[in-house]
């Protein structure tokens, strides 16, 4: 009998030793696994959960027919229960235990194949009712113990090719801004796409995002502020995906702060560091993120917040993983206390009265797509708050993953299961007429773009607003 309660290793600090012990990781992901199997809320929410239910209901099953083989049981309908005499209902449910599958019986592809299909959409944390933000004494952290899962096993073998490569967002992007055309047309050729799927497991179905030669950061230099006297001053972090992929939610989002007197500048920055995280790649992560705490905090000493224009996953990693995984130092500390999505911000600066409310064009009806990350960071729905700023302007909300999680949907082994997650947030789009689709995540954008074909082609909340104060008019 598994004690629930017993979290002498739930240990989620690296930098203890007893994290990289391989008996005490089998504890904890077997009490956790027990818990989650009788519980099941999560149940509709990734891949992940289905894949560790069906496993040990299928053991369960195998025990039964078994029985039934062997003559110790008889094979009959749930529904022939309720025909036994009183009295012998509890002599037939205690067979029944017997048929349970447990957590035990789970080999370890079992295992492993659950862990696997976890992308940390980290959305079974608000819905899991053993939390530690709940002060539950189960202390459950799925996501956190799918990372630890992934550190000690890429710890044995080390990282993989295609995680090296999907996690040097960097060196890709300054390649885009040099050869973006020509990277552009090859991710187009099935030849090409093909050896890249054999060479480092990148799926040949992935529609990938387009380079940019002249990337925001190349922008940004060359832009003229036009803020004189400015009610409050900002660091911009670009991201490594607006730099190179999503250019026009960058000038957006600088474009409206500067409008509403905000001064805005753009130190040297790289990669948060996310990608390093999915396989548990601590090392990797430290030297991505370190670089940027040294930078970012000095600006934050200067009475600067730090506002990320690019997708939630970068806010909230700066937000929550830094302090996690980097250490509670006091410059990690000012930067997870002074970073906001460019959403979140602009509503900051609206509850200040200093955001500008002299919109010139209507949005309409929107359909809004709240994407994992910007639920996981406990804030409430800023983009859609900040739609509702413009006059005449209805917001309905579309709660449900895009099924992308950056690297994890662009993997090979993962890519079918990425789309039919996909295809269900699709499915719930497509049940809401609406002027536009909008969502925080442009990586969640270009997934719903793929999944319905061109059908649904969601916006940024800060390009919606760009034009609502008529800036494109400009």
């Amino acid at each position: 009998m598994i004690n629930h309660s017993d979290t002498s290793q739930t240990i989620y600090d690296i930098k203890d030793p007893v994290y990289w012990d391989k008996n005490s990781f089998d504890q904890e992901m077997e009490r956790v696994f027990d818990v989650c199997i009788g519980c099941r809320l999560c149940f509709n929410l990734c891949p992940s959960f289905p894949s560790l239910f069906d496993a040990v209901d299928a053991v369960g099953d195998a025990k039964r027919e078994e029985a039934i083989k062997a003559g110790r049981v008889e094979k009959s309908e749930r529904s022939e229960y309720l025909d036994l005499p009183e009295g012998e209902h509890a002599s037939e449910a205690s067979i029944e235990v017997e048929f349970r599958g447990e957590v035990s019986d789970l080999n370890d592809d079992q295992i492993w194949e659950v862990v696997d299909l976890c992308y940390q959409c980290k959305l079974c944390d608000p819905v899991c009712p053993y939390t530690p933000d709940k002060d539950h004494e189960f202390k459950l952290d799925f996501p956190k113990l799918m990372t630890r899962a992934q550190a000690i096993r890429t710890k044995e073998r080390g990282v993989k090719a295609n995680d090296k490569f999907l996690a040097n967002t960097d060196f890709t992007g300054k390649l885009g801004s040099l050869f973006g055309p020509l990277i552009n047309l090859t991710n187009q050729i099935g030849p090409a796409r093909w050896m890249m799927e054999k060479t480092i497991g990148i799926s040949r179905k992935r529609i990938l995002p387009k380079f940019h030669i002249n990337t925001f950061e190349k922008w940004f230099k060359k832009h003229e502020s036009p803020v004189t006297d400015a009610v409050d001053k900002v660091v911009i972090f670009g991201t490594c995906f607006t730099n190179a992929h999503d250019v026009e939610v960058g000038k957006a989002a600088v474009a409206i702060l500067e409008h509403n007197n905000v001064e805005c500048i753009y130190p040297p920055q790289q990669c948060c560091g996310a990608p390093h995280l999915s396989p548990g790649d601590f090392k990797g992560f430290e030297k991505q993120a370190r670089p940027n705490v040294e930078e970012l905090s000095k600006w934050v000493d200067q009475g600067y917040k730090i506002v990320v224009t690019g997708p939630p996953t970068c806010s909230l990693t700066m937000k929550k993983d830094y302090p996690d995984y980097l250490g509670l130092d006091e410059k990690v500390q000012k930067i997870s206390e002074n970073t906001f999505d460019i959403s979140e911000y602009l509503v900051y600066l609206h509850k200040r009265e200093q955001l500008k409310t002299d919109f010139k064009n209507e949005i309409g009806t929107v359909s809004y797509h709240v994407s994992c990350h910007v639920k996981a960071q406990k804030v409430g729905f800023k983009g859609r708050d900040l739609l509702r700023l413009v006059p005449n302007t209805k917001v309905s909300l579309v709660n449900r993953c895009s099924g992308m999680d950056g690297g994890w949907g662009m993997k090979a082994e993962f890519f079918e299961d990425s789309m039919k997650v996909a295809e269900r947030c699709v499915n719930d789009l497509g049940q809401k007429e609406s002027d536009v689709v909008c969502s925080d995540c442009s990586m969640a954008s270009q997934q719903l773009a793929q999944a319905s074909e061109g059908g649904v082609t969601p916006s940024h909340p800060v390009l919606e607003i760009y034009k609502a104060y008529g800036l494109n008019e400009n």
